[in-house]
């Protein structure tokens, strides 16, 4: 499958609408029937997801609720949205190509505020995400890195054929982008795709996140750096993504060990 991944509100849904534009037939609903007229001023072109969202393994194909199989073969140019904690979990036999939307920490923590704050005004939304609660709790850009660490270290690990596109480069030369991605791909319509990119679209400019409570910024620019200019990484620099990972894992399992505030 071509798979489209990255962190929440990294980008994967334009990119899983320019599929669609580029004549691709993909999977996953524009809008889950309890999100539509609620959440869609977040991403009014639609999300695009399926129950395949967080991997496609045991637990999801056969689908638990249908009892549909996808076999491996019959969809090797089908494109479908996985995001990054899903295509760790993912059978290899379904990667036939990866294209990997990343954006800015700081833009991700503010999207996400936004469509916290949304869904914070439906309580039919609420518990949708059931890592919410626990994200929430965590620094700044924490969430971010543990989903892009994790794949870093799941493409070194099985070295399936992915491409890194950062969310600014395509909005900023959709055309060159798109036109990368698809030779990558080997096939696709350019001119339909690249009407999928209304700039307009974008609703987090000039993003800022004063007062951050941690030293981590640097290495977390120098990843986004990293994998938007080469998209290599280095033996070494992995060696200190991965020091880096496991100081903030232990960071991590301190705070959530913490009691919950109750006020």
């Amino acid at each position: 499958m071509i798979i489209v991944t990255g962190t929440r509100r990294s980008g994967t849904s334009v990119w899983m609408q320019i599929l669609e534009k580029g004549g691709f037939q993909i999977l996953g609903k524009k809008f889950p029937a309890h999100w539509k007229g609620l959440i869609d001023k977040a991403n009014p072109r639609g999300f695009y997801e399926s129950t395949l969202v967080q991997g496609i393994n045991y637990h999801t194909n056969p689908d638990p609720r249908s009892g549909a199989w996808i076999p491996p073969q019959k969809v090797t140019n089908i494109g479908v949205k996985i995001f990054a904690d899903g295509l760790v979990k993912t059978d290899y036999a379904y990667i036939t190509r990866v294209i990997y939307s990343i954006r800015r920490w700081q833009e991700c923590e503010a999207s996400q505020k936004r469509i916290d704050e949304i869904k914070d005004g439906h309580s039919e939304l609420a518990d949708t995400d059931p890592n919410r609660l626990r994200a929430a709790r965590l620094p700044a850009g924490f969430t971010w890195w543990k989903a892009n660490f994790s794949l870093v270290k799941d493409m070194q690990t099985r070295r399936y054929p992915a491409a890194v596109f950062s969310y600014a480069g395509l909005l900023k030369e959709p055309e060159k982008t798109i036109s990368a991605a698809f030779e990558w791909i080997g096939n696709g319509d350019v001119t339909g795709a690249v009407t999928a990119v209304e700039r307009s679209l974008q609703t987090q400019k000039e993003i800022t996140l004063p007062g951050v409570e941690h030293s981590y910024g640097e290495v977390f620019d120098e990843l986004y750096d990293s994998l938007c200019r080469t998209q290599q990484i280095t033996p070494a620099f992995f060696r200190k993504l991965v020091e880096t990972d496991s100081r903030i894992t232990r960071e991590i399992d301190a705070l959530l060990a913490e009691p919950k505030c109750t006020e």
